[in-house]
């Protein structure tokens, strides 16, 4: 049986173009860091990726400094942040873990921005606290959830944090490759991308600082990325994520990702929708990730939604991918208001640049099939 992958918000395969990438910079060897001419060539390689994620993001080579992943990317941004100096602090209520659980250790105080039903941060609410509270205000904001897909409105946030004499973080892994990068480069003081979500190698990253923006190095050591984050730099897997971010991200290639994925997820949620009775596809009314659709089925435990595909060979997920293999209540799905039962009755599918359109009826035929198992109540018309 050849499984279906539908989890590509948590890690997309490997581009072959990466891949390639890749090959060539292990076959230099060498430390960057190093002055001999292993070293040398280690470091071009580094660099060249570095100019090559540059012009994808649209800014200058000097904005980069690449991580280990979007993780430390985003530790790194709000460690910045705090040592400029900037509050009050807000952080929408929809962030992922990695932002969620470190912000609340740098900044207890921090304001939570509440989002809607369909995850979307309230920027009236925005307004009001920063008329309140005044200050050089720090935002953090996903560009796109992972979870529900929704896309964030960060140019209309990003003109009211400057207007506010503030500062933008944002976590912009899941819109890159997505939609345009003209739709996000330049609105953030602070953006953080990933590899292993375009299809790159996992365990790289990069920070983008706007002009005049600060990246402190808060951890001693060889000071590496000019200064701005020391350790030894993964030179294959960087070499690897500038190539796969130099496919995914051409306006003509992220037309086609749109393309694929929304007839996929289309394919899934019209079977779904007309099949089953008690189902809810969350952010439905608002603008989301062409390849995400969050599903809910009132009753059917998320876990042994995941398990039940698993065992049927299809993957897809129950929140984040980042609880060490936990799987447990949504904490987005509160905040956008559901009940501690929806919340947990919720399961992710994402589709990807290796996908097919087929894959959305097929992924619906296989997860059919498990809620008849587990007994859930179909819709008057399917019955």
């Amino acid at each position: 049986m050849v499984r279906l992958y539908a989890d590509h918000n948590a890690t997309s395969p490997l581009r072959p173009e990466a891949r390639d990438a890749m090959l060539r910079v292990l076959d230099l060897g060498g430390n960057a860091s190093s002055v001999h001419s292993e070293g040398r060539a280690a470091k071009r390689a580094l660099e060249d990726a570095r100019e090559s994620l540059a012009r994808t993001l649209e800014c200058g080579p000097d904005a980069v400094t690449f991580t280990s992943g979007a993780t430390e990317a985003l530790h790194l941004a709000m460690e910045s942040a705090k040592r400029m100096g900037f509050g009050p602090i807000y952080v929408s209520a929809v962030e992922h873990d990695a932002v969620w659980s470190y912000a609340q250790r740098l900044w207890p105080d921090a304001q939570i921005i509440p989002v809607n039903d369909g995850a979307l941060i309230d920027v009236d609410w925005l307004d009001h606290a920063f008329r309140v509270h005044g200050g050089q205000p720090l935002v953090i904001a996903q560009g796109a959830n992972n979870e529900t897909g929704t896309i964030q409105r960060i140019d209309a946030i990003s003109t009211r944090v400057r207007a506010a004499g503030g500062a933008l973080l944002c976590d912009a892994v899941q819109l890159l490759g997505k939609v345009s990068v003209g739709q996000f480069a330049g609105l953030a003081d602070w953006l953080v991308v990933s590899s292993h979500k375009i299809g790159g190698p996992m365990g790289a990253g990069a920070l983008v600082a706007a002009p005049g923006i600060e990246v402190v190095n808060s951890r001693a050591g060889g000071g590496q990325e000019r200064g701005a984050r020391s350790g030894t730099e993964n030179v294959a897997a960087l070499a690897g994520f500038a190539a796969a971010a130099s496919v995914a991200c051409r306006d003509e290639a992220v037309l086609a990702f749109q393309d694929l994925t929304s007839q996929a997820r289309h394919g899934f949620e019209l079977a779904v929708a007309t099949t089953l009775r008690d189902v809810d596809f969350v952010s439905h009314g608002v603008r989301r990730l062409n390849n995400t659709s969050c599903v809910l089925v009132d009753g059917w435990e998320g876990a042994r939604q995941v398990m039940a595909m698993d065992l049927a060979g299809a993957a897809v997920s129950a929140g984040s991918a980042c609880s060490s293999g936990k799987v447990k209540m949504s904490r987005i799905l509160k905040a956008c208001g559901y009940s501690d039962r929806a919340a947990a009755s919720s399961i992710r599918v994402s589709f990807g640049w290796s996908s097919r359109i087929e894959d959305g009826a097929r992924l619906a035929e296989l997860y059919l099939q498990a809620a008849a198992r587990a007994g859930c109540a179909l819709s008057t018309q399917a019955a």
